[in-house]
């Protein structure tokens, strides 16, 4: 994202042309992250960590020496969604195999908080590089990435062949059953990604329409971002102990005062509403991961793909529907919508059938 201002203020890109780009990498990724999924649970292939960051690494960075020709950066860009889509499977798999149950929460949300930070410090980087160097210094980012390869060339997909076997003696009428479940975590997950994605695009941009500096409406952006994290690893631990299903359906509606709240009022009450609002919303991402694998233990590669892959990229295109709604409607009625979907998700989440632990026992 760091390097799209660049291509269309320095060398004379559309607006277009450079969206293109990020369009080609989100679009990419989300669609074959469960092609992925699906290959190392039915087939027994995958592509070695490493290797996935790797490529992911270096192509993404060699559009520093490619400025001039749009094309091949599209080929690169393309690439690089290749090794990032071939990552998160076969990592949350490897991940799942050293997780039991009672900690699977926590295991997950450690692994989304480190990809969580790496997304927030990568505009950062990126942004210094440029500033130093220039374009064609993004190419100098493949460093790091050729030493995390090398520092996790030994880490492999180690699948047992049982758990392979047994998956692949499921009938096809069972397994439809077996997804049912997934369908509508999957629906509700969507719905809470295009609030994430909604709030980290158009909250800025309501924030400086009530009258905030631009500077002063992205720190406090990022100041909800960090609070997410925070949020994501207290809701690991909390849905270990306490049940998914009851902390995700409570968490949930709770996100629902907050937002409103925000919404409505001003100063230093809002900037509160609205950190409570990202730590409560992001909570529920590194779990619900869990609840996946869980809900589908001989599909833990597909599962991860549909919703570190899909539901992502599914509220990507939520919030393309925000920015119509907004640019046709008003930015306000754009970000009240919100509210509704977080509802509907919070309903979507009661029906998932799923056992409720903590309050079953009251």
């Amino acid at each position: 994202m760091a390097i799209l201002p660049v291509l269309i203020s320095t060398y004379g890109y559309s607006y277009y042309l450079a969206a293109c780009l990020a369009a080609t990498h989100s679009i990419s990724s989300s669609v074959l992250q469960p092609v992925f999924g699906w290959l190392s649970d039915k087939k027994g292939f995958s592509i070695a960590v490493s290797i996935s960051i790797l490529m992911s690494g270096c192509f993404i960075s060699m559009i520093g020496l490619v400025s001039e020709w749009y094309l091949v950066m599209i080929l690169f860009v393309a690439l690089a969604a290749i090794g990032h889509a071939s990552f998160h499977p076969a990592a949350l798999s490897i991940m799942s195999d050293f997780s039991a149950n009672e900690n699977r929460g926590v295991m997950t949300s450690y692994f989304v908080v480190g990809g969580n930070l790496g997304f927030a410090l990568g505009p950062v980087i990126a942004g210094t590089v440029l500033a130093v160097a220039g374009f064609i210094g993004v190419a100098l980012l493949m460093i790091p990435a050729c030493i995390v390869a090398l520092l996790l060339r030994n880490l492999s997909l180690n699948r047992t062949r049982q758990s392979l076997a047994s998956s692949s003696q499921l009938s096809f009428k069972k397994e439809l059953l077996l997804l049912k479940p997934i369908y509508t975590l999957f629906c509700a997950s969507s719905l809470r990604a295009w609030v994430i994605f909604g709030s980290i695009t158009f909250f800025p941009l309501y924030l400086v329409f009530e009258g905030y500096s631009v500077l002063f409406a992205t720190t406090l952006v990022t100041g909800m971002l960090l609070a997410g994290v925070v949020g994501q690893m207290t809701g690991g631990y909390l849905s270990d102990r306490y049940g998914r299903k009851d902390y995700l359906v409570i968490t949930t509606f709770l996100v629902i005062p907050f937002f409103i709240l925000f919404i409505t009022s001003t100063g230093i009450v809002a900037v509160i509403a609205m950190f409570f609002f990202g730590f409560l919303l992001w909570s529920t991402f590194a779990f619900t991961i869990a609840m996946a694998h869980e809900m589908m233990p001989g599909n833990i590669g597909l599962a991860s793909g549909l919703f570190m892959g899909s539901a992502l990229g599914a509220g990507g295109i939520g919030v393309a529907a925000s920015g119509y709604i907004a640019d046709h409607f008003g930015l306000i009625l754009s970000i009240a919508l919100f509210g509704f979907l977080i509802v509907l998700s919070g309903f979507f989440y009661v029906i998932v059938p799923q056992p409720w632990k903590t309050i079953s026992r009251s």
